[in-house]
């Protein structure tokens, strides 16, 4: 049988074979290996591909081409998760476009902690680089992981002032991981693998082109629990960043500056948007609900009196906030039977609505 991470590769390669189509595909045939080992007729009348997609599916069958091309894209001493397995980041499953595989280097069990995303400026003044230093070395130090992308500026002063308060940081790739982008972070990014997580969905030899890091930034924004914006010009890649967590039903928050400084003009601009304004760590702890100290750890929720739908249902949620959209796109249930499911899930007081057709596990 072949393996299940190295399926999710192929299918996830294959023309025409999206996320979402991806994820019909396993609820459907219950696992990727299982979809690429199905008979051409039950590919045909599950009627979630064309013919041509079929097909393309069907070549994917030469497992050892399959497995040389997957070893090829694995940068040496990385890692790799596919989303069907449990150590995937559950916060990032519920976004709209999750990518259906990872490569990391480093540890992923951080990513089930509290979590911000701080981005801004690549030219950030002494202000922005002090107000990152201070509010993310009193965050790091009680716990909360520090997500950003390795890039100069606020960036670095995020991932540094993490590791200098001894906490855990992230950092996100936009290239393969064989290529520290840019090149004077090396040695930065080697003491975030050591005591956090490097990670990427490019393969190995992908070059940091300019049109790899919007996409980059749906992974940052999806691994945090709200993006803080601190300084950031009207055109910043930082703004995109924050634009993406609204769509994923993240919070958004951005440190005020001078309405004279062209840094301070995305930041101020999101606040009169609906930004939550931060001055201080505490402003985070009190919207997040977060405490000076490592957060208990919740007794599992007894699902044995849960139907096959609502089991299914729950299985694809999580603390993340995922649009109703979505997740009918991902499970295999009329209209009719979602809408029950997450009723009675909800009455059971497993699961929340948010506003926006929003849901999360309770």
């Amino acid at each position: 049988m072949i393996d299940e991470k190295l399926a999710v590769w192929a299918l996830a390669n294959t023309d025409g074979v999206g996320p979402a189509t991806l994820f019909k595909l396993v609820a459907r045939f219950g696992s990727a290996a299982a979809v690429l080992e199905t008979s051409p007729q039950d590919l045909y009348r599950a009627e979630i591909v064309n013919q041509g997609g079929v097909n393309k599916i069907l070549q994917r069958r030469d497992w050892d081409q399959v497995r040389a091309r997957f070893q090829k894209a694995l940068v040496d001493g990385a890692n790799f998760v596919a989303i069907t397995e449990s150590a995937y980041p559950s916060k990032l499953k519920n976004i709209p476009d999750p990518p259906p595989f990872l490569y990391y280097q480093g540890s992923l069990d951080i990513f089930e902690r509290p979590s911000l995303a701080v981005v801004g400026s690549r030219r950030p003044t002494d202000y922005g680089i002090r107000m990152t230093s201070r509010i993310v070395s009193e965050l790091a130090s009680t716990g909360v992981v520090i997500i950003s992308g390795l890039a100069y500026g606020i960036d670095a002063a995020a991932h540094q002032a993490a590791l200098e308060s001894g906490g855990q940081t992230a950092a996100v790739f936009g290239c393969g991981l064989d290529i520290v982008y840019p090149a004077g972070h090396k040695a930065l990014a080697q003491r975030i693998e050591q005591s956090g997580c490097l990670l990427s969905e490019f393969p190995e030899g992908t070059r940091p082109e300019r049109f790899n890091f919007p996409v980059r930034n749906r992974i940052v924004a999806g691994l945090s629990d709200g993006v803080l914006v601190v300084e950031a010009g009207i055109k910043s890649g930082a703004l995109v960043t924050a634009g993406i967590a609204l769509e994923q039903g993240k919070d958004v928050l951005a440190m005020p500056g001078s309405v004279e400084a062209e840094q301070s003009l995305g930041p101020n601009n999101l606040i009169k948007q609906g930004a939550i304004a931060v001055t201080s760590a505490e402003d985070i702890f009190a919207n997040f609900g977060w405490h000076r100290s490592d957060p208990a750890v919740r007794p599992a929720p007894d699902l044995s009196r849960l139907s096959k739908e609502e089991l299914s249902m729950f299985s694809l949620l999580s603390v993340q906030p995922i649009h109703l959209d979505e997740l009918s796109r991902r499970i295999a249930l009329g209209p009719g039977k979602i809408a029950e499911a997450l009723l009675n899930l909800e009455l059971k007081g497993l699961i929340m609505r948010k506003p926006g057709n929003y849901v999360v596990k309770a």
